[in-house]
């Protein structure tokens, strides 16, 4: 029923309601800006337009029509006429989310990248459904390397719209940003809402792996393969997961068969071809996987991200850090290079610098690795360095031996920080080798808080009765190689000595199998200390390690937190093939990283029980 159809009561009535919901007293104007949406709606720009402009000269102190008109000139490419218009809506609604996300379009289309993704991010917070905005702002910050700042904030979004299409987009964000334990429920909670579209089957698929679920995803993927006809593109997509998951569960003859695939898509056959290195990797056949890795470089457009950071990691793991550090550079994305240049790393340029801003990346472990470098790179003495990065990051460096000074990530924009004076921690690694590692390791560096140490050191101490404590660490969520560097807690335990206290240093939930491996080991006291929050208190993490007499860990955030303080008595286990990370080179104890780690390799794949014989003499 149109407008002019409507009896006089039937329009009455509109009118009431639209002033109400557009905040118009006027009936007549109110049903005209309405009409305005509707035919926003139906793609007739100039009718929107026209109408909204109609409004605007009427009630200038209405939002609704400056919305309109914005809306119309982002659709006309008129990106300064819709900024104008959004900013007006925005002086009479400071947080409407329209708004916002308009403004935030206008700006990605004049190229203003970072205020475009913060206007997301409030329009977000501020309750926009606006679903092609949340895929530009994902794609946006991806492109950024901040995918997981990006599933943060669009899970937000998801709560509220409760739609398996945006949290499609939410779990896409996070598996991009390697956040996989984030992403896993996401993509489970877009099929349980949606079963049936491939795309959240195929999730459902990455959620397994997120889980380490692999024989559920080779069954999973097995089926779903026999459902899909030979064309479908998204066979690509089936067949590189459930290559993966065989390589995780060890099958690495099948995992390799896969190669034999007639892919379609040749960013998906490069994958394979990584995963096809790992698998090299895992056999120790190391002249296979640099030619896997060189293929897979050279596939799709220079190598991508992932596989230029694969392959510098691999030559770096060989030793090779001068081959190796150019392709670790490509693993940030274009948009950071245009922003923080590896060149800002060259020697000439850090010589002639009076400050240095080091801009953290990767995860804390990582950092924590990386950020010793600095008193490698040629800058001149009296140059001041500022680490930037995570609030609960900086305790540590306010107090390390460094003399590195610590901002956080949101404070550097008011610093009047010029683009050469920043650089990726990452970035640092050009200035290693092996033969520096060997003549001075970069532990040691990190001083926890002493009197935190010494009264946690005094409670455990006397929950101990005289017996060792020992902090242990033995999971990893990593969806490729936390299989392989993982191990069951109760596997762990068998190395640990007759009456230690031992302290949970794992990070999540893990009661459940704390009281399980209670019941196996009745003469350890396993304690999970509540007063310690190891993701949101660093520092009191650090405290709680240096108060432990020796610490077991698998390659985790533990074990760069023990090198990086020192510890004197820490030992990591190591796996053998492509899940030994690069820091730890191929061989050798203690480690040539931090110089203080005492390593247990694999000797056989899977097999624990050599490394943990080396602890339990002890």
């Amino acid at each position: 029923m149109t407008q002019t159809t409507l009896s006089r009561r039937d329009r009455r009535a509109r009118a009431a309601k639209a002033s109400k919901y557009y905040g118009i007293a006027d009936g007549a104007a109110a049903l005209t800006m309405h009409e305005a949406y509707e035919a926003l709606a139906a793609a007739d720009g100039p009718k929107a337009a026209r109408l909204a402009h109609e409004v605007s000269q009427t009630h200038p102190a209405n939002r609704h029509p400056w919305l309109v008109l914005g809306t119309v000139a982002l659709d006309r490419r008129e990106t300064e006429a819709a900024a104008q218009f959004f900013d007006r809506a925005l002086l009479i609604a400071p947080t409407d989310a329209m708004a916002l996300a308009g403004l935030a379009k206008a700006r990605v289309l004049k190229a203003d990248i970072f205020a475009a993704i913060d206007l997301f991010a409030q329009a977000i917070e501020r309750g926009s459904e606006d679903v092609p905005m949340a895929r530009l702002y994902a794609d946006l910050m991806g492109r950024l390397d901040r995918s997981t700042t990006a599933g943060q904030n669009l899970r937000k979004m998801a709560q509220r719209m409760k739609t398996a299409e945006i949290w499609l987009i939410t779990a896409d964000a996070f598996a991009t940003g390697e956040s996989n334990g984030e992403a896993a429920p996401a993509y489970e909670e877009a099929a349980r809402l949606a079963p049936q579209p491939l795309s959240h089957r195929i999730g459902l698929l990455k959620a397994k792996l997120f889980r380490q679920d692999y024989q559920g995803l080779i069954a999973g993927a097995d089926a779903l393969l026999s459902e899909l006809e030979e064309t479908n593109a998204h066979r690509d997509d089936v067949v590189t997961l459930r290559m993966a998951a065989l390589r995780a569960h060890g099958d690495i003859p099948r995992a390799l068969e896969t190669l034999s695939h007639r892919f379609q898509d040749p960013a998906q056959f490069q994958r394979a071809l990584g995963f096809s290195a790992n698998c090299h990797l895992d056999r120790e056949a190391f002249h296979e996987a640099h030619i896997a890795f060189r293929e897979a470089l050279h596939l799709v457009d220079g190598g991508g991200l992932w596989v230029k950071r694969a392959y510098g990691t691999f030559l770096m793991g060989q030793g090779d850090f001068a081959g190796g550090a150019p392709y670790y550079a490509g693993r940030q994305p274009e948009a950071n290079r245009r922003r923080i240049p590896y060149e800002n790393s060259e020697p000439d340029r850090l010589a002639a610098r009076e400050r240095l801003f080091l801009v953290d990346e990767q995860g804390i472990g990582d950092q924590l690795a990386l950020l010793p470098i600095i008193d490698r790179a040629p800058l001149p003495p009296e140059a001041k360095v500022t680490f930037v990065g995570e609030a609960r990051m900086k305790p540590l460096i306010e107090r390390c031996g460094l003399g590195v000074d610590f901002a956080e990530t949101t404070e550097v924009d008011k610093m009047n920080v010029a683009p050469e004076e920043m650089i990726f921690v990452g970035d640092l690694v050009r200035y290693l080798s092996v033969e520096a590692l060997a003549e001075q390791p970069l532990g040691g560096y990190l001083r926890a808080d002493a009197a935190r140490v010494e009264a946690i050191r005094a409670r455990y101490r006397e929950m101990a009765q005289g017996g060792p404590v020992v902090g242990i660490a033995w999971h990893s969520n990593d969806p490729i190689t936390g299989a392989h560097r993982s191990l069951a807690l109760e596997t762990l335990l068998t190395a640990l000595p007759e009456g230690s206290l031992v302290v949970n240093l794992q990070y999540g939930d893990r009661e459940a199998e704390l009281a399980q491996a209670a019941r196996t080991r009745p003469d350890l006291t396993l304690f999970d200390d509540p007063e310690i929050d190891q993701l949101a208190d660093l520092d009191g993490f650090a405290a709680q390690i240096m108060a432990l007499d020796r610490v077991v860990s698998i390659d985790n955030t533990t074990a760069h937190v023990c090198g990086a303080l020192g510890h004197p008595d820490s030992h990591v286990l190591i796996p053998k093939g492509a899940a030994c990370m690069w820091y730890w080179g191929r061989h050798g104890s203690p480690d040539r990283w931090y110089g203080n780690l005492q390593l247990h390799r694999q000797t056989q794949l899977g097999d624990w029980s050599g490394p943990l014989s080396e602890i339990a003499k002890l």
